[in-house]
């Protein structure tokens, strides 16, 4: 279940005029006199968590909530935009050109909401360092905890939310945002609450006593917050003892280290690289084997996206504002001037969709979630070869199951006004699986019987979806993983299969695509013919590359997986 609510509470706090939280507590605060050296500051109140461990599982539950939070909220926004050919100025269609322009509003967002990905799995990573479960856990839209920097909500790409997500990811010493800060307010001047607060003080229960001093890393703002925090904290429980806010050695014991994420899993090779060995940057999943790798994974989310560092162009920050700012070659985000997104609702839900065929697909958009969701989970409580066949299906999970779905659904008529469907982000029930590995494996089987049962019911019910060959394409792949769990529970070894692992991995656009190529990607005997060719362009090795730029690359786990059913004999 979600974590519980914090209560927050102001502390003042003597710190150096140089301090980077005074730029933290001016945003959130009046500003004190330049020369002040006490200042005053928002804090979550940890008091009823009393050992450090107990505080770093709260934190870490509640950095969990708020990735994933953030996560779906990103890619809402980004399904919201329409296409290059619903606008006619160049400009405007460049800015949605999704297929050609990696900077495409789109696309920055996309990639952001995939560094939200790393930063969920990191986050789980460092549960599992100190032996806890991995939390998929968020609060539904809008949220009621005050927890995160503004109440968030599933919602169309707009100025207002823009401006929400440039102060949310905004470093603490962010100059000239102060006309952003008043759009994300809005006229009632809605509180903020600092999201890299959290991270923060993560910095401070995972460093050791010794370690809370400026200087410790290369990054001194984040050194001089995460030091000055922990003055801050420590007047919560001035008679608590000081190891109380510290974990101890013997915590970072790490048991299974092998069941954390491995971050090759998650990395794709860059565009126009040379192989799988060239990893893009951005994508930061870290492994948390002691204090040391930890702290460092704590940090990288922290200069990423929700921390008081900024990384330049690499930062979530930089990248919203420029979407908000626009630059010499690219438009400001419209401020009412015209109008980006497709018509979607905001918090949408299945019940509120009228038109029966669009429900049915907005209920098949849930069921994938939830599948993915239950996937995630099962990679982080197990090992070994099961790892390679899990990773095969998350990412046709994400990739050409529920980003495909997603975005279909803002085709969609809701049957109330004009308005357009979208991807409710339901989550399931239940979220977390089973303990036993049998049990998680039936229901997964629950839930792919669940989907075909849904595809079926579409079929029965509408003459365009029995004629779709994605629909069909789906059918087949859930029948075969279904027969495969049916079958086995998952032995120590497997065989691959094209219709189950394989052909999920191709996109529905990469199979328009290859067309033009002569090659049908649908095809079992086809894809087996040109197997090395394939492999050769999926590796970057021989042009063009496939997926071509600025699409993203497989993963190596993709590309592993590819070879070894070509090594297999093709299995069907």
């Amino acid at each position: 279940m979600p974590t519980p609510e914090f209560r927050w509470s102001d502390y003042e706090v003597r710190v150096p005029l140089t301090s980077p939280l005074r730029g933290f507590a001016a945003r959130l605060r009046p500003p004190a006199a330049a020369d002040e050296p006490v200042i005053t500051i928002p804090l979550p109140d940890l008091t009823a968590w009393q050992s450090p461990l107990d505080k770093a599982k709260i934190l870490l539950e509640s950095a969990a909530e708020i990735e994933h939070a953030l996560l779906v909220q990103y890619l809402y926004a980004a399904y919201s935009l329409k296409s290059a050919d619903e606008v006619s100025d160049p400009a405007q269609q460049d800015v949605l050109d999704f297929d050609n322009n990696p900077a495409s509003w789109t696309r920055i967002l996309l990639g952001i909401a995939r560094e939200e990905m790393g930063h969920l799995i990191t986050v789980q990573n460092l549960l599992q360092a100190l032996g806890l479960p991995p939390h998929f856990e968020r609060e539904d839209f809008p949220p009621r905890k005050d927890l995160y920097p503004f109440t968030l909500h599933l919602e169309p790409l707009s100025q207002h939310s823009l401006a929400k997500y440039v102060v949310a990811e905004a470093p603490v010493d962010a100059a000239g945002i102060d006309d952003i800060i008043s759009v994300a307010q809005g006229p009632a001047a809605a509180h903020i609450n600092h999201v890299g607060v959290l991270y923060g003080l993560l910095g401070v229960v995972f460093a050791g006593p010794e370690q809370i001093q400026e200087g410790e890393t290369s990054d001194d703002s984040w050194d001089a917050f995460v030091s000055h925090l922990a003055i801050a904290v420590s007047q919560q429980d001035p008679q608590a003892a000081r190891d109380s806010w510290h974990l101890p050695d013997s915590a970072f014991e790490v048991s299974n280290p092998e069941q954390q994420a491995e971050p090759s899993d998650w990395q794709e090779p860059q565009a126009g690289g040379q192989g799988p060995q060239d990893q893009a940057a951005g994508v930061q999943v870290h492994r948390v084997t002691d204090r040391a790798t930890a702290r460092a994974a704590i940090r990288e989310i922290a200069v990423q996206g929700e921390g008081p560092a900024g990384a330049g162009e690499q930062s979530h920050f930089d990248r919203f504002r420029r979407i908000y700012r626009g630059d010499a070659d690219t438009p400001a985000f419209p401020a009412g001037d015209w109008i980006p997104t497709r018509n979607v609702s905001t918090d949408p839900r299945v019940t509120d969709i009228v038109d029966q065929h669009t429900r049915r697909w907005a209920e098949l958009a849930d069921l994938r979630y939830g599948i993915l969701l239950g996937l995630t989970e099962h990679y982080l409580l197990t090992s070994g070869d099961d790892r390679k066949l899990l990773t095969a299906w998350i990412f046709a999970e994400m990739r050409s199951r529920v980003a495909y779905i997603a975005r279909q659904l803002t085709t969609m008529p809701t049957g109330v006004g004009d308005g357009v469907a979208s991807i409710p982000f339901t989550l399931p029930a239940p979220l977390h699986l089973p303990g036993a590995e049998t049990a998680r494996w039936a229901l997964h089987k629950q839930h792919i019987e669940a989907s075909i049962a849904k595809v079926q019911e579409m079929q029965a019910a509408s003459s365009s979806d029995q004629a779709d060959p994605y629909l069909s394409g789906l059918l087949t792949s859930d029948q075969a993983r279904l027969a495969f769990i049916t079958a086995h529970t998952i032995p120590a070894t497997y065989s691959t299969s094209f219709s189950r692992d394989i052909q999920p991995l191709f996109r529905p656009v990469d199979a328009d695509h290859m067309l033009f190529h002569n090659l049908n990607l649908k095809s079992h005997d086809k894809v087996k013919d040109r197997a090395d060719e394939i492999l050769t362009r999926l590796n970057g090795t021989e042009e063009p590359v496939m997926p071509p730029p600025p699409d993203q690359r497989w993963t190596k786990a993709q590309i592993d997986l590819f070879d070894r059913w070509r090594t297999e004999n093709f299995p069907d």
